[in-house]
C-alpha cells in the first residue's frame, strides 16, 4: 500500500524526535560518556596509575537504582588535581603495606545520571543521601570519589556494602557500632585506614558514607570548576 506523504511526514518526524532522546542520555545509555568526560577536561584515573581498580557500580545493575545508568563508560574520571590527590594517597597508603590498594566504585558523574538518582529517593527517607541535580552535588563536578581499599586485589572488610542506606554506613560512631556488632573491629580499622590516606592528601570525608570523599569544598567548587551538565 502506498504511504501518504502526510503520514511518511509524520512518521519521519517521529524517528528524528525518538533518536534526538537517545542522544540525550537521559532516556538510554547510548550517549558516549567516555567522550564527553574528556572533552571536559577529566583524566581517566587509570592513566595515572593502573594499578587502581576501578568498579563502577552505576555501569552495572549493583545499586541501589538497579540499573546500569552508564553504558558502556568502565572508566572512572576525575578533575586533574582530585585525580592526582589521589595517586598520591595510594602512594602514602602502599608505602605502609604494597599489598594495599583502591577500588572505585564511582567518580565523575554525568547530571543526567543525577537526575535519575534523584527521582528514585525524592519524597522518600533516603533522599538525605543524594545530592539534588538541580545545583549538583560533588561527583558531577568531578572532584568526589566513591572509593574502598583492597589487600592483594581483593576487597576488604569495610562494615557494609556500597550504597548502604543505614547508619551502619555512618563515620560518626563507628566504635559504638563495633560495640553493638554491626560492624567488626577489622572494618572499622580499615575505614580508619582509608579516611587518614585520603584525609592527609587533602579529601573531605562525609559523615553518612564511609566511601565518600570529595577533593574541594562546594563552595570553591561551585566557583572553580565546571558542572558536567550532560
Amino acid at each position: 500500500m502506498m504511504m501518504l506523504p502526510r503520514m511518511r511526514n509524520w512518521l519521519l518526524l517521529a524517528l528524528v524526535l525518538l533518536t534526538g532522546v537517545a542522544a540525550s542520555g537521559r532516556g538510554s545509555v547510548a550517549v558516549d560518556f567516555d567522550a564527553l568526560m574528556q572533552k571536559q577536561g577529566l583524566v581517566d584515573v587509570a592513566t595515572l596509575d593502573p594499578s587502581i581498580t576501578v568498579d563502577l557500580k552505576y555501569a552495572t545493575t549493583d545499586n541501589f537504582v538497579g540499573k546500569n545508568m552508564y553504558g558502556n563508560l568502565h572508566k572512572a574520571y576525575l578533575h586533574k588535581g582530585t585525580a592526582q590527590s589521589l595517586v598520591k594517597a595510594l602512594k602514602q597508603l602502599q608505602a605502609i603495606d604494597p599489598k594495599w590498594g583502591f577500588v572505585v566504585y564511582d567518580a565523575a558523574r554525568p547530571v543526567s545520571v543525577q537526575r535519575i538518582m534523584w527521582d528514585m529517593v525524592k519524597g522518600t527517607k533516603n533522599e538525605k543521601y543524594v545530592a539534588s541535580p538541580y545545583r549538583g552535588g560533588p561527583h558531577n563536578y568531578g572532584v568526589a570519589v566513591d572509593i574502598a581499599l583492597t589487600y592483594n586485589g581483593k576487597p576488604v572488610d569495610m562494615g557494609t556494602p556500597f550504597d548502604n542506606f543505614t547508619t551502619d554506613a555512618h563515620i560518626t560512631n563507628e566504635a559504638g557500632l563495633v560495640k553493638q556488632g554491626r560492624i567488626s573491629k577489622e572494618a572499622m580499622k580499615n575505614r580508619q585506614l582509608l579516611r587518614k590516606v585520603l584525609t592527609d592528601n587533602g579529601f573531605l570525608t562525609y559523615s553518612r558514607e564511609w566511601w565518600h570523599f570529595m577533593r574541594y569544598n562546594m563552595q570553591y567548587v561551585r566557583k572553580h570548576i565546571k558542572l558536567l551538565d550532560f
